[in-house]
């Protein structure tokens, strides 16, 4: 669900663990799955290009809604 809503926006978007270094493809389900991120564990979104404030907002949104699409 990450991957497939990030791949909806032309900027590059990239992921990693709240205090890691390795940051990854938002867009690529290998990169994302190799952060080996738990359920607890906060993640930082960012974005570079023109809708890149949309995807980081939508994105945190939908972490933030256990990504549930409908709210």
């Amino acid at each position: 669900m990450f991957v497939q809503t990030a791949s909806k926006f032309e900027t590059d978007i990239s992921v990693r663990k709240a205090g890691g270094e390795t940051e990854v493809d938002a867009k690529s389900s290998i990169a994302v799955l190799s952060l080996g991120v738990g359920p607890d564990e906060e993640i930082v979104i960012t974005a570079d290009g023109s809708d890149g404030e949309q995807a980081v907002e939508r994105l945190v949104k939908l972490v933030e809604n256990d990504f549930d699409l409908d709210q």
